[in-house]
């Protein structure tokens, strides 16, 4: 799915490089989608995505009170059927997709293919985990999450959510909390393509060289809005964001993180807008390099 390398700029975080490009992402359809009861049962939710790669649109709606516990994954590399359509899944209280804690295999929950798209509100995803990108979901389409919680998932990078190169996200009322990255950095989130993150958490993600909460690549676009970085950690530089892309934070707040520079947001070039936004109380420092990011001292 592509490497990492460190990179070679003075900042020096770390690129990924190789195939991660894929084709731009049409608009999802807007016909009405058809409406799927789904019970508390992981086969009978496989068999419901299934389906609904098969339909223009469909709109799966799962149990409340359910834990979806998958043991065997339906790829090699996910728990579910990929996304291949237009889908959205609709939860309720205490919807909860998960890598049982029993599965002997590794695997991340949800994919989402280019071209195909994923909304998603009421659900929880966790303990997904992968030697590839995104424990949580992995995305080339688009993506769409409103009131979502992804936690305790682990990747190679982008431990909750990896959003690929031509991949649109859109992250909002969610909490993404204690991911982990084993390779390179992202451990809320690894983001190549387009994110927006809006009145959302990130909170004590874990990655072992940049980027704790957020890891923007290259060609990677990130706004925070109204967001809560938190008490992320990185190995190296960025421990709450770390930018080879753009980046930028309105109303947001990126404290109480640590890194071995640049504590709350660390950055490859100038690319970064703060606007009305804290950033402060972070270890070592708030930003790296010192004084070269508007907004952003110490």
């Amino acid at each position: 799915m592509g490497s990492f390398t460190r990179s070679t700029s003075g900042a020096g975080i770390a690129v990924l490089t190789g195939g991660m490009v894929v084709a731009a992402v049409p608009a999802p359809a807007t016909a009405a989608a058809r409406v799927v009861r789904v019970p508390c049962s992981a086969t009978a939710l496989s068999a419901a995505m299934t389906a609904a790669n098969a339909s223009a649109s469909a709109a799966l709606s799962l149990a409340p009170r359910c834990v979806y516990d998958i043991t065997k994954p339906a790829t090699a590399a996910t728990a579910l059927p990929v996304i291949t359509r237009d889908v959205t899944l609709l939860g309720g209280p205490g919807t909860t997709i998960r890598r049982a804690p029993a599965a002997a295999a590794r695997f991340r929950v949800l994919e989402v293919a280019a071209g195909a798209s994923l909304r998603m509100a009421g659900v929880s995803v966790l303990n997904g985990a992968t030697s590839g990108l995104g424990g949580g979901v992995q995305n080339a389409g688009r993506l769409v999450l409103s009131q979502v919680t992804l936690a305790g998932n682990t990747a190679a990078n982008g431990g909750a959510i990896a959003n690929l190169a031509g991949g649109r996200a859109t992250v909002s009322r969610s909490v993404l909390k204690a991911n982990t990255t084993t390779s390179v950095g992202g451990g809320g989130i690894l983001n190549a393509g387009t994110a927006t993150i809006f009145a959302s958490a990130l909170l004590s993600n874990t990655a072992p060289i940049n980027g704790g909460g957020v890891n923007t690549q290259p060609s990677g676009t990130t706004w925070l809005i109204r967001t809560a970085v938190e008490h992320n950690t990185s190995g190296s530089l960025g421990g709450g964001l770390s930018n080879l892309g753009r980046t930028t934070l309105n109303q947001a707040v990126v404290r109480f993180n640590q890194g071995s520079a640049g504590g709350g947001l660390a950055s490859a070039n100038t690319n970064v807008l703060i606007s009305r936004s804290l950033v402060r109380d972070n270890t070592p420092g708030n930003c790296s390099p010192v004084n070269t990011i508007a907004g952003c001292t110490g």
